[in-house]
């Protein structure tokens, strides 16, 4: 009894053993990924090894870590902006240009979107697109996965997306992890709605449209026109809306509507005389005085609305008159990359231009842009989960 006793207690080991290796061998045969048992600093130390190429149009599609990493400013100091067409074998041209030693460099890469409409809107990887051909649906396009998905309507009438009549936009809330879209215009009054989505847009909603409260302001000049919206940090997004006073912006994680004075408010101002755009994750606005002179401002502290002038220019310090008309000012910002601001210029001269606010150098990009195209700045949302 105590020999098979014994014997089954080794045949019983043995199964074990077997069992055990059976099942190493099938984890060892599981595809691993190696690259999520790094820390951030050891897996950034290793991609900025990587071809600048490689990590813009490649590496950070890999995974959603990956583009966080790479596109949140921790390896490439860049702007990076959609030029859309409105005719032509493509339609949508990346544009993205950071700054080397020699000067700037520029990169352009053709998307492959399916869908022809406006682009209004992108923070991270994803476009909202509003859709001429579907009564101007609000589409969200992925431009990882190349999917997308069709928004509800949201139950109100504003004119129509297609213009300027309205306002829309798509934001990363990183403290719910949730992206949200949305749409404001001018009633009267102002009325806007937000929708939440998951953090997976393609995989649906996660909630209908839902009214924000608008503080009862003084509107004081008439109609809205939501033009140039400026997203700051995926989170605050502003709007010029041709008031010569005060801007109109929303901070998306709070979900509340400001009117923002604008600096050293001018009677004399019009709509036209200033410009916003983002600049190292802060709202700046160019302001031009006269022909030849504009005041560089930059929003230091949202939340007290306070604004501090940056830099002076003066357009006969700068300008060869020679190549660029005198009144130079006759273009807008859409971005800046490091000491550099990117403009865009119109009638008779469409195209970019690069100033350096350091050696107050202006050159002509070789980029064009046309008066009817339009520029759609990339907004990196950083996520804090």
């Amino acid at each position: 009894m105590k020999a098979s006793a014994l014997q089954e207690s080794m045949e019983r080991a043995m199964r074990k053993c077997r069992e055990e290796s059976e099942a190493g061998w099938k984890i060892r045969e599981k595809k691993v990924d190696y690259s999520s048992f790094l820390t951030d600093d050891i897996l950034i130390d290793i991609l900025r090894k990587l071809p600048t190429v490689i990590l813009r149009y490649k590496a950070r599609f890999v995974c959603r870590r990956w583009f966080n990493i790479i596109t949140n400013k921790i390896l490439i100091e860049h702007a990076s902006f959609i030029v859309q067409r409105s005719s032509g074998p493509h339609t949508a041209i990346q544009v993205v240009i950071r700054e080397e030693k020699q000067g700037l460099e520029m990169e352009q890469q053709h998307l492959d979107i399916p869908y022809k409409g406006r682009i209004k809107s992108w923070c991270n990887e994803f476009l909202l697109i509003v859709d001429p051909n579907r009564h101007e649906s609000l589409y969200v396009f992925n431009l990882m996965t190349k999917k997308g998905l069709y928004l509800p309507w949201c139950g109100t009438s504003c004119g129509g997306h297609y213009t300027i009549k309205c306002g829309v936009a798509l934001a990363f809330d990183g403290f719910k992890g949730v992206y949200k879209a949305i749409h404001i215009f001018m009633g009267p009054p102002i009325q806007c709605k937000i929708i939440e989505l998951k953090r997976d847009i393609t995989s649906g909603v996660s909630s209908m449209w839902i009214k924000i409260e608008v503080p009862s302001y003084d509107m004081g000049e008439g109609q809205y026109y939501w033009g140039n919206l400026v997203s700051v940090q995926g989170r605050y997004f502003h709007w010029d809306v041709h008031c010569s006073k005060y801007l109109v912006s929303v901070d998306m994680v709070k979900e509340k509507i400001f009117q923002i004075p604008l600096p050293k408010c001018n009677d004399d101002r019009v709509g036209s005389q200033y410009s916003l755009f983002d600049m190292g994750g802060f709202l700046a606005l160019l302001d031009n005085d006269s022909w030849n002179h504009a005041d560089l401002w930059i929003l230091k502290d949202f939340q007290r609305m306070k604004w501090e002038k940056l830099h002076s220019i003066r357009v006969s310090s700068y300008v060869n008159k020679r190549i660029y008309p005198p009144i130079v000012f006759n273009a807008y910002p859409v971005c800046s990359v490091k000491r550099y601001l990117i403009f865009r210029k119109s009638r008779s001269m469409p195209g970019l231009l690069s100033y350096d606010l350091t050696n107050q150098d202006l050159k002509k990009l070789n980029i064009l842009c046309l008066n009817r195209e339009h520029c759609v700045v990339h907004s990196a949302a950083p996520s804090f989960l």
